[in-house]
C-alpha cells in the first residue's frame, strides 16, 4: 500500500511525505496492566510511564535543539527545502555583532549573520503523533525566528500552506516585500497591484491567523511618500506588537521616516499611550532614566572595532561620509537579527535600535529638564573629535556654551590612519602647528582641567614615516601647556616608545602599561 500524507500542500517547504509500503500492525506484549490517575502502570512495579509530552518545557526546548528543529539563525521559509549546507559555524549564535553595513542581496548572502551551516530541518518529527504534531509544532513555531519573501502570489500561498498547520504560535517573522529584480514598490499596474493586493490579505489574515505574533519586521524598496504611507495604513489589522522595524531605501528620506515612526509606535501601542509621570519620581531615578536615554548609545559614525558606548563622535552628521567609511550598525535594530535597520544613513526605523541621536530634543523640554540632561549628557559622554584639521574642531566647537564645555569630563582627539604617504612642507607643518596652539588655548579658557581627562590616539601612516614620526613629536609636545590636566593618555601606533615621556611632561606622571583605547583593534594592529 502507497500513499503520502501531506498536511502542508505539496508546494510547501514543511509538507510531509510517508511511503507506507509494507506497513504492518504489531500487537505491543504487554503484561497485564490497570489504569491509575489516568496513567497506564504495569502490574509487577505499579510505575508510571513518563513520556516525552510529559517533560517540563525548559528540557523539551533543549531537545528540540540538539534534534535541529530550534536554531538561533533565520529559517527561510520559501529556501528551506532546497537549502544547502554552507560551511559550519557561521550562522548566527545569538551574540550581538557589529560590522559595517553593507547592502541585502539575495536570499543566501546574509549581511547580519553569513550564511548557515545547519543542516535540513527534521520535520518528519511531526508525523509521529498528533500529539507531537500539537505540542512540539507550538514549540517549533513559538521559538524559532522565520523569514518569508513575497514577491507575488505563489510565494504567499507556499508560506499559507506551510505554516496553516501552526500559524497561530507564530511569534518572529521578518518579511520581504516587492517586485522582483530589487525594484522600487510603486502605485502602478502588473505586479506592482498584485504585491499590494497581497500585502493587504496578508495584514487582514494577520490578527486572526497570527494572534501570537510579537516581532516583526520588513524590508521593502520605497521611494514615493504615498506608498509608504499606503503599505502603513494596510496594517492597521496587526496584533499588537512587542518590536518591529521597517527598512524602505538605503538613503536618507526625511518624509518617509516620519511615516514609518509613527507606524512602529502605534503597532506597539506606544502612540496614545499616557504620559508617564517622570517629575514625579526620585531624583536620583530620573538621572538614571536619563543615563539609559542620553549616554547608553553607540555613535554609527564611529567604526564598529573602535567604539563603545557613550562615546560620541563630534562632527557634523548631516554631510555626507565617505563610503571608505561607512556608518557602523549598532547590532540591535532588528528585532529577529535579520539585517540592518539603524536610521542614520538610510529610510529605516526599529523599536530596538540603540544608536546615539541628537539630545536636543531632550534640552528644549522645559529649564529644569535642560539642566538635569546637560549635566548628564556632558559629564559622562567621551566626546571624540575625528579630524586632524584643528580648523575644522574650532569651527563646530564655537557652537557649544562654555557652560557645557566646564561640564565635560572625557575628551579625545583621534587621527585616523592615513593609507596616503606623508606629504605635508614645511609651512603646512608650521600652519597646522599654530592653529592647534590656538585650540588648546581655547581648551585652557572653557574647559575645567583639573576634572579633563585628555587622551590622543594616533593610528599613523601604511607605512611608518621617520618625517611624520618627527612632526607628531613637533605637536604633541606643545601640550604641555595643558598641565593641571586630571589624566592624559597617549597612543602612537608608530611611535610608542615617546607615549611615557609625552606623558610625563604633560601630568608629571606616566601611565601604567601601554594605552590601548579601545576593546579590540583591527586584524593586523595587536599591540602589547
Amino acid at each position: 500500500m502507497d500513499f503520502k500524507y501531506s498536511e502542508s500542500g505539496p508546494d510547501s517547504p514543511f509538507s510531509m511525505e510517508i511511503d507506507a509500503e509494507n506497513i504492518q500492525y504489531v500487537e505491543p506484549k504487554t503484561s497485564k496492566a490497570s489504569t491509575e490517575d489516568g496513567k497506564i502502570t504495569a502490574e509487577n512495579d505499579r510505575t508510571p510511564v513518563i513520556t516525552f509530552f510529559d517533560l517540563p518545557e525548559h528540557i523539551k526546548i533543549r531537545i528540540l535543539v540538539y534534534a535541529g528543529l530550534l536554531r538561533p539563525c533565520l529559517i527561510n521559509i520559501a529556501f528551506e527545502r532546497s537549502r544547502l549546507k554552507l560551511e559550519p559555524g557561521l550562522c548566527s549564535n545569538g551574540n550581538s555583532v557589529r560590522m559595517s553595513r553593507v547592502s541585502w542581496s539575495g536570499p543566501w548572502v546574509d549581511p547580519y549573520h553569513g550564511p548557515c551551516g545547519h543542516p535540513r530541518l527534521p520535520i518528519e518529527v511531526f508525523l509521529t503523533s498528533r500529539a507531537a504534531r500539537r505540542e512540539l509544532g507550538a514549540l517549533f513555531f513559538a521559538h524559532n525566528r522565520f523569514s518569508i519573501y513575497l514577491y507575488g502570489k505563489s510565494e504567499y500561498n507556499i508560506f499559507s500552506g506551510a505554516t496553516a498547520w501552526g500559524l497561530q504560535h507564530l511569534r518572529r517573522l521578518h518579511l520581504e516585500l516587492g517586485p522582483r529584480e530589487n525594484r522600487f514598490l510603486k502605485l502602478a499596474t502588473g505586479i506592482h497591484r498584485t504585491i499590494q493586493n497581497v500585502w493587504t490579505n496578508f495584514c487582514l489574515d494577520s490578527r486572526e491567523r497570527m494572534p501570537a505574533l510579537k516581532y516583526f519586521s520588513m524590508k521593502c524598496k520605497v521611494k514615493e511618500l504615498i506608498v509608504a504611507s499606503k503599505l502603513m495604513c494596510t496594517m492597521d489589522p496587526f496584533p499588537t506588537l512587542f518590536h518591529c522595524a521597517f527598512h524602505f531605501n538605503h538613503f536618507q528620506d526625511d518624509d518617509i521616516r516620519p511615516v514609518i515612526k509613527r507606524a512602529a509606535w502605534r503597532l506597539t501601542g506606544n502612540l496614545d499611550r499616557p504620559p508617564f509621570p517622570f517629575t514625579h519620581l526620585p531624583k536620583e531615578v530620573q538621572l538614571m532614566i536619563l543615563e539609559h536615554v542620553l549616554i547608553k548609545r553607540s555613535d554609527p559614525c564611529l567604526p564598529a572595532l573602535e567604539r563603545d558606548a557613550g562615546m560620541v563622535a563630534l562632527l557634523d552628521r548631516k554631510n555626507p561620509r565617505p563610503t571608505s567609511s561607512p556608518l557602523a550598525c549598532c547590532g540591535t535594530c532588528s528585532p529577529l537579527r535579520a539585517m540592518c535597520f539603524c536610521a542614520a544613513r538610510q529610510t529605516a526605523f526599529s523599536t530596538t535600535c540603540s544608536c546615539f541621536s541628537s539630545p536636543l530634543p531632550y534640552f528644549l523640554v522645559s529649564r529644569s529638564f535642560y539642566e538635569d540632561c546637560r549635566r548628564v549628557f556632558f559629564s559622562q559622554t567621551l566626546f571624540t573629535f575625528v579630524d586632524e584639521e584643528p580648523e575644522s574642531i574650532m569651527r563646530f566647537l564655537n557652537y557649544i556654551p562654555t557652560s557645557s564645555f566646564m561640564q565635560i569630563r572625557h575628551l579625545s582627539f583621534k587621527f585616523p590612519l592615513s593609507y596616503r604617504l606623508y606629504h605635508k612642507s614645511a609651512r603646512s607643518e608650521d600652519a597646522a602647528v599654530l592653529s592647534w596652539s590656538v585650540l588648546r588655548r581655547f581648551i585652557r579658557e572653557h574647559f575645567d582641567l583639573p576634572r579633563l581627562s585628555l587622551s590622543i590616539v594616533d593610528l599613523g601612516t601604511r607605512d611608518t614615516m621617520a618625517s611624520r614620526n618627527k612632526y607628531m613629536r613637533k605637536l604633541l609636545i606643545a601640550f604641555t601647556d595643558l598641565q593641571g590636566l586630571r589624566e592624559f593618555r597617549v597612543y602612537l601606533a608608530n611611535d610608542p616608545s615617546f607615549e611615557k615621556e609625552l606623558e610625563r611632561a604633560v601630568v608629571g606622571r606616566a601611565s601604567p602599561g601601554r594605552y590601548k583605547p579601545y576593546n579590540t583593534l583591527p586584524i593586523g594592529q595587536q599591540y602589547t
